[in-house]
């Protein structure tokens, strides 16, 4: 900012140079002329009179110009640098979508939408943090994402308009027009928190993977503000020579810059009531004719022991601040310059010409050289500029490429980290299933053995009849049909199949069983059940490979301790979840280390007996995959009189992904 106020100085000085060698040149030929014109000399100081009453008017008129000038570049120039930095934004937020799409592609749209609303909608910027992202959906008009109107979310915007008539979609949709990504487009919209409606600025960039436009927009009275701060400060720090002033109101008439700093602020109807005259004068003539000259006597109230006179002003209307800016001169200070110059002039007409001549050049010459010797330091200031944006591009560029080589490696890293983990945990699950099979065949496998032997020593001894023999034989069918059973169940299990399905928990609980339930009668472990009849709509493989780690983690617990050996299951509804809470007597988990338990290769058994990633995955299976929550905690209960502790695992699951 400071750059920029040394470069609008020196511009301004340029203009501001050759302006002042032309008055003073002018000035000097005119003493001349009236030298030589000796016997018009009466004639000449009239015309003195009105000339610098002119020149006096020009100057003031020339300062005011030269500030609103100022105030409608300063203007533009925001306008222009909101719009790129709303253009910086909705980049950042495209780029954060490109990753999350990038990252999240697989999951179905509807799923992919809801996640880019809850993470986009957390988004805000700007210093008053009511920035937001906004998302659409083309080809349905649905709203994605709006933080700045929740309600809109899910609904078409097809027919929604602003407080003038301009439909979004359709205005919205013309910027992508001949085939644009983005653009800038400007509509009016209810301030949050008010009912004040003010106009907005916003940009628009279509995202074509989904076929869907990121954009936001910020308010343009807040870009006013902005503005009307800084050339606050800017102008109550502006000193000239003659003691003049400037000063500023609103349409209203309410003082926002003046000598009297009593008066600002303050509403025109609490002011002296010929103030209260003066000032409506000047703010009518200025809105009505824009640029006005306004001669007035002055309120001795204004200014403490000030002598009121009447004073020549000029204002002149600033629409895009709605402001009232001007400056004046007091006549008797006018009356006062003018009889000193006459004086002057008197006194100064015998001089010599050639004195005055030679002062004339020397001016000339004066200001030319300075012309030059600024000229060539705003030369330089431009080629510093250059010079340092250049190598601030160079510095960004070289950052963004290390930043983006860094960013590649660490997904590359935790890509390889996440596929170790799958591969351990399919190989831990594998082992723990191979063992429950196990379990399971030896004794449908004890029973066909025991049954072929007493049919092969009925057969030896002759005791052997027909109806024993097909007796025999059907328990076998039977004991293998049990067999048979076991692998479909290990083969569902490990299918590939990922489609989400409406089942029933208590099935699904009865799959797991009938994988585990032998291992654990072996272990002398009872199963206590308190389940509602539910059902959900969801991955029912990752169900059960949840409920497996859970449960081989409770029965590794129990193997612990001496009998009896519980492990309870409860399932019922809540209000929007299905509620799964898997408990334990198996004395708890410690509290030092019960807040690392979902933890990668964090484990309590043996090396030998435990990879540390069971628990692991089963929370990311939940978090991930079926979108629901997992806790654990230590639980202590009374079960057949008797008190226990144990750890207490629970899931909440959504009904319906």
């Amino acid at each position: 900012m400071s750059k920029l106020t040394d470069e609008i100085k020196i511009i301004k000085w340029i203009v501001l140079l050759p302006i002042i060698g032309v008055i003073l040149t002018s000035f000097i030929l005119t003493n001349i002329f009236v030298s030589s014109r000796y016997e018009a000399h009466n004639n000449e100081i009239d015309k003195l009179k009105q000339t610098h009453t002119l020149e006096l008017k020009n100057s003031i008129k020339e300062k005011i110009d030269n500030l609103t000038l100022l105030l409608n570049e300063n203007y533009e120039n925001e306008i222009q640098r909101s719009k790129h930095s709303i253009k910086d934004i909705v980049n950042l937020g495209y780029q954060h979508l490109s990753l999350m799409y990038k990252n999240h592609s697989h999951l179905p749209k509807e799923e992919l939408f809801s996640f880019l609303d809850e993470r986009m909608g957390k988004l805000r910027f700007f210093d008053n943090k009511d920035g937001y992202f906004f998302i659409y959906d083309r080809k349905s008009a649905k709203v994605i994402s709006n933080a700045g109107t929740p309600s809109h979310v899910g609904n078409s915007i097809k027919n929604v308009k602003d407080t003038n008539g301009l439909n979004f979609y359709e205005s919205f949709e013309n910027v992508f027009k001949n085939n644009k990504k983005e653009g800038f487009i400007s509509w009016h919209w209810t301030r949050p928190n008010s009912k004040t409606i003010e106009k907005k600025i916003g940009f628009l960039k279509l995202f074509e993977p989904l076929d869907i436009v990121i954009g936001s927009a910020l308010y343009t009275e807040d870009i006013k503000k902005n503005i009307s701060k800084n050339s606050i400060a800017f102008l109550s720090k502006l000193k000239y020579p003659d003691d003049s002033y400037i000063f500023i109101m609103d349409s209203k008439g309410t003082s926002i810059l003046h000598k009297n700093k009593e008066i600002i602020g303050v509403p025109l109807s609490k002011l002296d009531e010929k103030i209260q005259k003066n000032v409506s004068s000047i703010v009518n003539k200025a809105i009505k004719n824009k640029t006005s000259f306004i001669e007035y006597q002055q309120s001795e109230k204004l200014f403490k022991g000030h002598v009121p006179s009447k004073k020549i002003s000029y204002v002149k209307h600033v629409p895009i601040l709605d402001w009232v800016i001007g400056t004046g001169l007091y006549n008797d200070n006018l009356n006062k310059e003018i009889k000193r110059k006459q004086e002057l002039l008197d006194k100064n007409l015998q001089d010599d010409i050639s004195t005055i001549v030679l002062a004339s050049l020397l001016v000339t010459i004066l200001i030319i050289a300075i012309i030059l010797i600024l000229s060539r330091r705003l030369k330089n200031i431009f080629q510093y500029y250059s010079k340092s944006l250049e190598d601030s591009n160079n510095k960004l560029h070289k950052l963004n490429e290390e930043l983006e080589q860094k960013v590649k490696q660490q997904v590359n890293t935790l890509r390889q980290k996440d596929s170790l983990l799958n591969q351990q945990s399919k190989l831990a699950a594998m082992g723990e299933m191979l063992g429950n099979i196990a379990h399971q065949w030896r004794q449908p496998l004890s029973a066909i053995s025991t049954l072929a032997s007493g049919i092969r020593v009925k057969k030896e001894v002759g005791e052997i009849s027909n109806e024993d023999l097909d007796k025999d034989l059907q328990a076998i069918v039977t004991s293998t049909k049990l067999l048979s059973n076991t692998i479909d169940d290990f083969r569902n299990y490990y299918s590939k199949d990922k489609h989400i399905k409406e089942f029933k928990i208590e099935d699904t609980l009865n799959n797991v069983l009938s994988l585990i339930s032998a291992n654990l009668d072996n272990k002398e472990i009872e199963l206590i059940f308190s389940i509602d009849d539910v059902s959900i709509n969801s991955y029912e493989n990752e169900l059960i490979q949840v409920l497996l780690n859970i449960l081989n983690n409770a029965k590794d617990a129990l193997l612990e301790r001496e009998t009896p050996r519980y492990i309870f299951i409860t399932i019922k509804k809540q209000k929007e979840n299905l509620l799964i809470e898997i408990y334990d007597n198996a004395g708890g988990i410690k509290k030092d280390i019960i807040s690392r338990v979902f933890e990668p290769y964090f484990t309590t058994k043996f090396k030998s007996q435990g990879t540390g990633i069971g628990l692991y995955m089963t929370k990311n299976i939940i978090d991930s995959n079926l979108k629901g929550k997992i806790e654990v905690e230590n639980k202590s209960f009374t079960y057949d009189n008797q008190k226990f502790k144990g750890a207490l695992f629970r899931i909440k699951l959504p009904f319906k992904l």
